[in-house]
Order: structure tokens, then C-alpha cells, then sequence
């Protein structure tokens, strides 16, 4: 068969001012590959760019958007802004975003959402655009008012083009979403699975190949074993301050040999002054480095979350073992424990260990080394340009659950179906709410066919899932129409009603609508979760068992936040009708049950109590040896740490307002660490947090468990609000002793004292006092809690009472 010639554009930035970096080798060796190994022809196109700004950053997108390689048969584009370009056969392989407004954003302690005084003019004609369609049509639009709004921006306050900030996140979010949809790209690949997983790197439902990148070097050579070497860039992310600390661990009279420059390179230096094993090589040419490879005993890499990491293969080519770290990111790709390598915690003494043991068994070194070599000989330039050039391969439609364990018979043809109708997707789980979604019907997914059909906003994309465990997630983004509805109602407000304008304008979303409609014909039982769908149940047979699935009280939760009557009679009676004709209500505690009794008269015989829980599976028990360790690492072993974790949600902005008020003025010596996206309302509502605040933002679960691991103590100075606080449940879990107000621990089975620290908040001061000077009372109330969570609050309990009720026929 007769291949086509191709004349391929691999298309790139240069950045400016220039510098050549492992992207642009990268770049270079694409290009040499597909001529060398292929029999198409290549050119590489190089745009300059600057980023070191708000409006150098648009301009850079907008060169890209402007680019015409009409005259190429295929491009690939490769990192942030190149894939704007326009070309009907475009190959991704992506780089990476630009981190600092993706998954490294929440470390620029700033805001998600612009600042309402800031939504004027311009500024909020862009805003308008980039949450409706991401349409060629709308992109001219956006770039034009950006190019008036650059022209008028003194007009505006400096704050809006804050660089990193939210105005420029989310049009940068606008743009790439744009640049990578489907319709637009006709394959998508990367250099690693850890950029593969990254939030919000790809569209969803998209097949993404990985095409491991080798070295440009081709001719490693494994020689003697004499020395312990790193080659790396000499900053933070690299940890080259770990392998120095490790050196003192190390009684042997072996060399550390480091090669390469950096930001760093005098601190390092200073830090190992004492230690004259430890040589710095600074910059080394090609045949140095093949000469350092081949000599060495083992290659130490312990970055953290490295985007891939050729030292590792380079070390490995040169069949030496590796010794990495479980927070490396790529090289864990690669480097096998015991077997091509090591893999340790990020500690010092750790990788002290691992070199002790190679140093004293060079046999052992020499076999992983030969193992590490035959596990990566097949990423060659010539295999990867084979696959980057291949055929765009067929679609997986199946989403892969990080969360979950592996399907088990999940699909039989017999099994009763469960419709879940819900006004925000549960996957992948963050909010409280989101997390009760998740659990619940992964869980109900083992005994039923459950489909949860969400709604979601305007500017998000559609999304349909099946998880591994079976729970089928379908995400429709609203209408325009009904979103223009609901922006209109909320201009008039003063507040936001995604959810509560449900109840007027759901019916302009005609594609969710239908969907339910279908959906609905060959449900068995039907869940609204949350009162705002109510109105579908027109289309729900009356054979249908239907479910109401009351997260909280809305009516009292809502009526000091939505202070409009209309809107709050609105939420009173569709609660009511909701709570009235369901065959079954699932509350969240008891204090609920006798609210929706006594306010709506609920009927008692068909309320069941399902309360918030945890996966005690995934929040560990952390032990007080890795509370320190934690704190070592990020330099907060003097400070006494204190987590609070809330969403944007009006009873979680009230306790962080008490946090900054009152507690931070009191010590100097305490650390808040503020987890979740409360962050956003208080710097929207008040601005800047305190010094002593240190906040993180919305954080991934894993993210999340890593910064419990800094807590001290945790603190839930709830005022209001209904239902459970999933977050208690969490620090139980979690082995985190809590101090909380009667509020923040309503709904659960939490004694003062022998599960948590319960007080008025006049008295939080001196409890956190006490119990920091009690490690017996502390060490009391993480095991009583932990066991407390385990006995009655983990999600298998609560999704069990859930089956049995409806395997009962739920009462009917």
C-alpha cells in the first residue's frame, strides 16, 4: 500500500526572551525524528511569544489564532497558545497548559471568580462571552472587546488585569477550551500519564495516547559503577536539597555528583559546603553527561510532579537503577520498586536507606540497572514518531474511576434502574454535595443500574461517563436561553440562583429536558436530589417509585441568602410539594426529619435519616510521625497548623470571618490553612486574608488528604446552616482533633469531649489552648472519633440502609 507524503508543521512558541529548555529539545528532536524515521516531511515553526503579562499573553493567543498553515497536510501542535491555530488535520501533543492558571493556580493564593465591582463595562461584556459557547464566532468576539478594553483599560481598575488573577484564568480557560475541543482536534497526545490525569488538561471523553519522548542522546553507555549522580535543573521543584540532606545519612565514602545550573545553585552549594563528597558539575556537554551516566552507581531524581522526566530514562538507558520518590509524578512511570529502581517517601532519611543498601550490594545495583534498561529500550525516536504521525485510533467511551475499585460484574439485564436528576455533576467528586452524589449511587450502583443526569452550567462541557463501578454520569450544559433567564434574575436578586432559578427556567433547556424524558421511560425509581428539578415530575409516570433527596433544609438554608420573597416562597413551596409527594424522603440528620415534618408536614413513616459520611478507605488515619514529616517538608514545623475546610457557601463564610476576626489576632505562632473555594467569597466580600492565613483553594481529593496532613487541630466554627458537615467527618477520619461549635457538629453522634471539643465561640480560644497542651486528650478524641466515623458514618453503612429500604419496596 502507498503512503502519502505528508508535509507536517510541528507548530510551538518561542519564548521570549529565548532560552533553550527541555521543551525546545523536545521540539527539535520531534521534528529530526519524523524526517529521519519517517517518509514525510517536516518543518518546525517557532511563533514568538511573551508571557510575562496580561495583555503579552492575549497577544500571544491571538498570534496563534491568526496563524495560516493552510499549505501544511497535517500540524501538531504542541504547548500553550500553539494549539489556537486553525487546520482541518490537527494533532495535539500537548506539553502542558500554562500551569500557573491550571493546576498550580490555587498556589497564587488568588480568587476563581472576578470580583463583582469589577464586572463593568468590557470587562463584563468578555466575561458574558467566555461562559456561553466556545464558538469560532464567539473567539473573534472575545478577542475584539479585548483589544477595545486594551485601548480603554485605563478607564478600569489595574486590579481586573492582575497577572496571575481570575480575568485572566478564565479567558485563558475560554480560549484553550476552545482550541482543544473535539470538533477541532482530530487526535490527542502527551508525553506522560501524569499529564494525561492533570483536571481539566483535556476534554473529557476524549482518547488521549501517550507517546513517551526518548533522550536526543542515543548512544548511553554503561561502564563502572563508581558514584552516585543527578543531573537537574538546580531549583525548587527538583529537590535537589533532598539528595543533599540524604548525603548526611550516608556513612560511605561515595561521591554525590551534580550536574547542572540553576536559581539555586548557591544556596545548594552553601548547604553542602561541609560535605566534600557532594560536587556541583554546574553545566556539562553531552559527552560528559553520556561519561557520568555510564560511571555511576545509581541516579538519584526526586522532583516533585515532574511532567515526565528524562533523567529517568536517560539513567535507565544507561542501565542504571533509579531512586525517586512517591510524589515524583513522571518518573514513577517508569522506575519499578525493587526491581528497576526505588520509589521512597520524599524524606532524606528514606533515600538514605535505598543508596546505603546499593552502595553495600552493587550486585543488586548492576541487575535493576539491566532491568531498568530493558524496560524502557523501546522508546526510541524512531517508535515515537511511528505513533505521532499514526492514524487518529477510535474513541474510548469508557471514563477510567481513579476512585473506585475495578468492575465486578456490574451489568446484568434483570437489575432495577435508578434516574438521579441533580443540578452539578459528581465526577469527579469535590463539594460536599458532589461527594454524597458520588458515594451513595457508586455504591447503589452494585445492586442497581444508576444513572445520574445533571445539569450543568452554561459554559461547561458535555460529559457522558461510565465509571468503572458501574454509576452511568450524564452532564448537559444549560440552554443559552435559560441561562440569559437566570443571569437576568440574579442581576435583579443580587445573588446567585443557578439552582434555585431551576424552578422557573429548566424547561428552556430542551436537550436536559428530553434527555430526562427518555431517560425516565425505563427508570424504575426516579431521584430528584435537591428540590430546584421538582418541576420535571410532570414527565414522570405515576408508575414510577419517586424519591426526594433533601441535602438540607433549602427553605431555612436559603431565605437569609436569598432575600428576595418571591424567590423564597418559590423555594418554600416547591420543597413542600417535593417533600409531600415523594414516595420516600433521604434527609441528612435528625434535625432535618423534624423539620421537614413540622414545616411541611412530611409524613415520619417514609423519612429516613441517611446522614453524611466519609470513605474511611481513602482518609486515612494519620499518624503523628507524618503530621511532622509533613510539616518538616513545607517548612511549618514552628507553627501550630489549624484547618478549615468550606465551600462558597454563605454559613462557611460566616466562620471564616470569625477565623480572621477573632482568632487570627490572637496568636502568632498559629498557621490557618483555609482548604476550598470560601477562599473566593471572602476575598470577593472582604479582599485580602490575613498573613496568618495561608489558603489553598479548591484542591482535588488527593491534594486535599495531603494538606490534613499539616493539621494540628481542625476548627468548624459553624453559625448556621442545616444538615451534616462532611467536613467533621473528614477530620475524624483523618485522625484530626476537632474543636467545633454545637452547630458545626449537628446531626451527629458527637459527644463533648470524647469525640470533639464542642463549645460556644466565645470559648474556641481556650479550647484550642487546651488541647494543645493535651497530647493524651488529643490522642482520646482521634481514636474515639475514628472509630465513631467507622461504626456509623462511612459511606457502605449509609448506602446499605438506602438498598435494604428499596429492596422493602420503599414502604409503597
Amino acid at each position: 500500500m502507498t503512503v502519502k507524503v505528508m508535509k507536517i508543521a510541528i507548530v510551538a512558541p518561542s519564548p521570549v526572551p529565548f532560552t533553550l529548555g527541555g521543551a525546545e529539545l523536545l521540539f527539535l528532536g520531534m521534528q529530526s525524528s519524523i524526517n529521519k524515521h519517517t517518509s514525510h516531511q517536516c518543518e518546525l515553526i517557532k511563533v514568538p511569544i511573551k508571557e510575562n503579562s496580561f495583555w503579552d499573553l492575549i497577544e500571544s493567543y491571538y498570534k496563534f489564532y491568526q496563524l495560516d498553515l493552510s499549505h501544511f497536510d497535517m500540524v501538531i501542535s504542541t504547548k500553550y497558545p500553539s494549539w489556537m491555530l486553525k487546520h482541518d488535520n490537527h494533532t495535539v501533543y500537548m506539553v502542558h497548559h500554562l500551569r500557573g492558571l491550571f493546576d498550580t493556580y490555587h498556589f497564587c493564593n488568588e480568587a476563581y471568580e472576578v470580583a463583582p465591582k469589577l464586572r463593568t463595562g468590557l470587562v463584563k461584556e468578555v466575561l458574558d462571552l467566555v461562559h456561553t459557547y466556545k464558538s469560532e464566532q464567539n473567539v473573534d468576539r472575545v478577542f475584539e472587546r479585548l483589544f477595545e478594553l486594551k485601548k480603554e483599560q485605563k478607564k478600569y481598575d489595574n486590579e481586573t488585569f492582575r497577572f496571575p488573577g481570575p480575568f485572566i484564568r478564565q479567558i485563558i480557560h475560554f480560549f484553550d477550551e476552545y482550541a482543544l475541543a473535539p470538533e477541532r482536534v482530530d487526535r490527542y497526545l502527551t508525553m506522560s500519564n501524569n499529564v494525561k490525569k492533570r483536571a481539566n488538561y483535556f476534554p473529557l471523553n476524549v482518547q488521549v495516547d501517550v507517546n513517551y519522548p526518548p533522550s536526543k542522546i542515543e548512544n548511553f553507555e554503561c561502564n563502572s559503577y563508581s558514584y552516585l549522580f543527578t543531573a537537574s535543573r538546580l531549583d525548587g521543584p527538583k529537590r535537589i536539597d533532598l539528595l543533599i540532606k540524604a548525603m548526611k545519612h550516608v556513612p560511605h565514602n561515595v561521591k554525590l555528583k551534580i550536574a547542572g545550573t540553576g536559581p539555586d545553585e548557591d544556596k545548594l552549594k552553601k548547604m553542602a559546603e561541609n560535605d566534600l563528597r557532594i560536587e556541583f558539575l554546574d553545566f556539562v556537554s553531552e559527552d560528559e553527561l553520556i561519561k557520568l551516566y555510564s560511571d555511576s552507581l545509581a541516579v538519584l531524581f526526586v522532583p516533585f510532579d515532574e511532567d515526565y522526566g528524562l533523567i529517568t530514562i536517560e539513567g535507565m538507558m544507561s542501565k542504571k537503577p533509579v531512586i525517586t520518590t512517591i510524589d515524583s509524578g513522571g518518573p514513577l512511570e517508569f522506575v519499578k520498586d525493587s526491581e528497576t529502581g526505588y520509589i521512597v517517601e520524599s524524606e532524606p532519611q528514606k533515600i538514605a536507606e535505598k543508596i546505603n543498601y546499593l552502595i553495600e550490594n552493587p550486585e543488586i545495583a548492576r541487575k535493576m540497572g539491566f532491568a531498568a534498561y530493558q524496560s524502557v529500550k523501546g522508546i526510541t525516536w524512531k517508535n515515537f514518531s511511528s505513533q505521532l504521525v499514526a492514524k487518529k485510533g477510535v474513541s474510548a467511551p469508557v471514563k477510567k474511576d481513579i476512585f473506585s475499585p475495578a468492575k465486578k460484574n456490574i451489568i446484568t439485564s434483570n437489575r432495577e434502574k435508578i434516574l438521579v436528576l441533580a443540578t452539578y455533576s459528581c465526577y469527579p467528586p469535590r463539594g460536599g454535595g458532589q461527594h454524597r452524589l458520588y458515594n451513595i449511587y457508586s455504591l447503589l450502583a452494585k445492586e442497581f443500574d444508576v444513572t445520574i443526569c445533571s445539569i450543568i452550567e452554561a459554559n461547561k462541557q458535555y460529559q457522558n461517563l461510565v465509571l468503572d463501578n458501574g454509576l452511568k454520569q450524564i452532564c448537559i450544559p444549560q440552554s443559552t436561553e435559560h441561562a440569559r433567564y437566570q443571569w437576568e434574575a440574579e442581576k435583579k436578586v443580587g445573588a446567585n440562583l443557578y439552582d434555585v432559578a431551576m424552578i422557573d427556567f429548566v424547561d428552556y433547556s430542551k436537550e436536559y429536558v428530553g434527555k430526562i424524558k427518555e431517560l425516565a421511560v425505563d427508570s424504575d425509581i426516579v431521584v430528584f436530589s435537591h428540590p430546584y428539578l421538582w418541576p420535571l415530575n410532570k414527565f414522570i409516570n405515576k408508575n414510577k417509585k419517586v424519591i426526594y433527596e433533601a441535602h438540607n433544609l433549602e427553605y431555612l438554608l436559603k431565605k437569609d441568602y436569598v432575600k428576595d420573597s418571591g424567590y423564597i416562597t418559590k423555594i418554600y413551596d416547591t420543597e413542600k410539594e417535593a417533600s409531600l409527594k415523594s414516595d420516600l424522603i433521604l434527609c441528612t440528620s435528625e434535625e432535618d426529619k423534624q423539620n421537614l415534618i413540622e414545616v411541611y408536614g412530611a409524613n415520619p413513616e417514609k423519612i429516613l435519616v441517611t446522614p453524611n459520611g466519609v470513605d474511611t478507605t481513602k482518609i486515612h488515619f494519620i499518624k503523628n510521625e507524618e503530621r511532622k514529616k509533613q510539616k518538616e517538608l513545607t517548612g511549618l514545623s514552628d507553627f501550630t497548623t489549624i484547618i478549615f475546610v468550606g465551600s462558597w457557601h454563605p454559613p462557611n463564610l460566616e466562620a471564616l470571618k470569625f477565623i480572621t476576626d477573632k482568632l487570627c489576632r490572637i496568636n502568632t505562632k498559629y498557621k490557618f490553612l483555609v482548604v476550598g473555594s470560601v477562599k473566593d467569597y471572602y476575598l470577593d466580600e472582604y479582599g485580602k486574608l490575613p498573613r496568618s492565613v495561608l489558603s489553598f483553594g479548591t484542591v482535588d481529593e488527593d491534594e486535599k488528604y495531603e494538606i490534613y496532613k499539616l493539621a494540628d487541630i481542625a476548627i468548624n466554627p459553624m453559625f448556621s446552616g442545616s444538615g451534616t458537615n462532611l467536613k467533621m467527618l473528614d477530620y475524624m477520619s483523618a485522625g484530626i482533633p476537632v474543636v467545633s461549635t454545637s452547630v458545626g457538629a449537628r446531626g451527629l453522634d458527637t459527644e463533648n469531649e470524647v469525640h470533639a471539643l464542642i463549645c460556644p465561640a466565645e470559648e474556641f480560644q481556650e479550647k484550642i489552648s487546651v488541647l494543645l497542651v493535651n497530647e493524651e486528650l488529643q490522642q482520646r478524641l482521634k481514636i474515639s472519633a475514628r472509630n465513631l466515623v467507622e461504626r456509623k458514618y462511612s459511606w457502605e453503612i449509609i448506602a446499605q440502609s438506602i438498598v435494604d429500604k428499596l429492596k422493602e419496596g420503599v414502604d409503597l
